[in-house]
Formats: structure tokens, C-alpha cells, sequence
């Protein structure tokens, strides 16, 4: 059996995804096995794959979105470790070696913080913020909040298929879920607070339909209540209240009025990441109303305004 397996899903990113295989191939450790999911491309992937690289390709002659491709993939790893990567992003040449140092027999999953870039440009460092988990944290707690993308972990290809793979209902957010289940299981990890992946962030992305995205976030959750032990509902009430305020300043009022009754239903939300004055707000009149006292706060002072009252 192999030991890693990398599970790329491809759909038209062309030369990209030639960047992305070099960058697997660039250091003194290399995977053990590639092979990449064609979700019905145009731009067929053969062309953009370097000679001297191994992989196997998997064609869906219809678009089935990623989940979906992930889990054939996960079907035909032989890798005793996956990692599913998407073919716009890339590694550092020291990602494999760095990894998989963690990955012994005593782990479950390793964990890598990812950097963002725009037009060769920095966005951020730390997209996930595994940079500031700290030892003892509840990792489920910390996956509910943040959201833990698809090519942040390593995960040992026997529980990943235990947790049956990705949830394919989902066409958007199933990276969310996947983390959430998996962590749900309470597995034995390893945090690495190094960017060691780096992802491109372009208008045509997938993660650029926010709308879409905050739905499937609110699908999800739906499903997850279900599954989760009853005091982490708190944590997925939190989640819906915070869609539902990104639904809400998106102009998506009524997505943003289902998400706040779910987050209600959820229990009681301890609104973590808002201010004094809107959490009151939110606790006594409704999350809704305190959306709109925002609104109007946000209308009548400007941003620089603001920040010197903040000071």
C-alpha cells in the first residue's frame, strides 16, 4: 500500500493545474500516487500535465461538482493517508516531507495552515487561523467557526472513508461539513501553524458565489444538528446567525430571516464575534432588528469615522 495519496479535483483551470503538480513534485519527498477527477472540463487536463509526472485520471462526462469527485477519488486511493487538493492551488516544495513527518501512527489527521493570493498578490497568511489554535483548544469548536479548507489537511484515507466521504448534497460548503463531521469524531491530529498551501483566489471561483456558499453553509447546518453532540448547537447556532449576517449585508433578506430562525432554534446564540451593543440588541429584539440598527450605524458614519470611535 501506498503511503500518501493527493486527490486533485479539476474542472478548466488548464495551466493551472500544471503549477499545482510541479509544485507536488518540487521537493526531495514526492506523494506516493496522484490522480486527478475531470468534472466534464472543456479544457481537457492531459494537456497541462508534465511528462515526468505520474497520475491517473477519473472523466465524468457530466459536471457533478467536487464532492462527488472527491469521493470517487477517495475510492480509488491506495494511499494509506489523502489529501484532496483542488488544481488552482499549490504547495510549498517542502509540504511533503513537512506533512508527513506528522503523520505517524499515534495521528488521525495534520493539520496546515494556507496563505491567499490575488493576481500575485498577498491576501492572506493565514486563512484558516490555525495560526492562533492553541494547545487544548476544542478542535470541533474551532472547525465550526472558522472554516477548515479542502487542502489544509491530511487525513488517513481508512477514516475518511469510515465517515463515508463527502456529503454530495451539498454543492457548495461540503469542505465545512467534511471538517465538521471528521472532527466530530474526535480524531488524533496534528496542527502545523505554517502556510504551507497556497490558494488562488479568482473571480470564477467556486468560493467567490457567496450567496450560494452561505446557502449550503445553512444546508448543512440543518444536517448537522442532527449528528452533533447537543452541546455543540450553541456553536452551530452561532454559525447560522453569522450566514445569516453575510445573507443579510448581501441584500439577501429573507435567506437572512431563515437563518436567524434556525440559529434561534439552535438555542440560545452567544453571538461571539459582535459587539456589546448588537449582541443586546440581537438578544432582546431579535437578530433582524439589530441587522438593521447596523445598517443605519454603517450609513450614518462613515468607515474612518467609525474607527476613531473604535479608538
Amino acid at each position: 500500500m501506498s503511503q500518501l495519496t493527493i486527490g486533485i479535483t479539476y474542472y478548466n483551470e488548464g495551466p493551472l493545474l500544471t503549477q499545482c503538480l510541479k509544485s507536488f513534485w518540487a521537493g526531495k519527498t514526492r506523494p506516493d500516487e496522484i490522480l486527478i477527477y475531470d468534472d466534464a472540463s472543456e479544457v481537457r487536463p492531459e494537456a497541462h500535465i508534465p511528462p515526468e509526472i505520474p497520475v491517473r485520471i477519473f472523466r465524468s462526462e457530466k459536471n457533478q461538482g467536487p464532492a462527488k469527485g472527491r469521493n470517487l477519488l477517495l475510492q480509488e486511493a491506495q494511499g494509506e493517508w489523502i489529501h484532496f487538493h483542488d488544481s488552482d492551488d499549490w504547495v510549498t516544495p517542502d509540504w511533503t516531507e513537512k506533512v508527513m513527518a506528522k503523520a505517524k501512527d499515534d495521528c488521525d489527521l495534520v493539520l496546515t495552515e494556507v496563505a491567499s493570493y490575488q493576481n500575485g498578490k498577498t491576501l492572506s497568511e493565514s486563512v484558516v487561523g490555525l495560526v492562533n489554535f492553541k494547545n487544548g483548544q476544542d478542535l470541533l469548536r474551532f472547525g465550526i467557526e472558522k472554516f477548515i479548507l479542502v487542502p489544509s489537511g491530511v487525513i488517513r484515507t481508512e477514516l475518511a472513508r469510515k465517515l463515508k466521504g463527502y456529503r454530495e448534497s451539498l454543492w457548495q460548503s461540503e469542505d465545512w461539513d467534511f471538517y465538521v463531521r471528521l472532527l466530530a469524531t474526535y480524531p488524533r491530529f496534528q496542527v502545523i501553524k505554517e502556510s504551507l498551501v497556497g490558494i488562488q483566489i479568482r473571480p470564477e471561483s467556486r468560493s467567490q458565489k457567496k450567496v450560494e456558499t452561505l446557502t449550503c453553509v445553512l444546508q448543512a447546518i440543518l444536517l448537522l444538528k442532527k449528528e452533533l453532540p447537543q452541546e455543540n448547537l450553541k456553536d452551530l447556532s452561532e454559525k447560522a446567525a453569522w450566514a445569516g449576517s453575510q445573507l443579510f449585508q448581501l441584500g439577501e433578506r429573507k435567506l437572512a430571516r431563515e437563518a436567524f430562525e434556525l440559529a434561534k432554534s439552535l438555542g440560545p446564540t452567544p453571538y461571539r464575534q459582535k459587539k456589546r451593543f448588537y449582541k443586546l440588541l440581537a438578544t432582546c429584539f431579535g437578530q433582524e432588528i439589530a441587522e438593521w440598527v447596523s445598517l443605519g450605524y454603517r450609513r450614518m458614519l462613515p468607515s474612518q469615522l467609525r474607527k476613531l470611535f473604535q479608538h
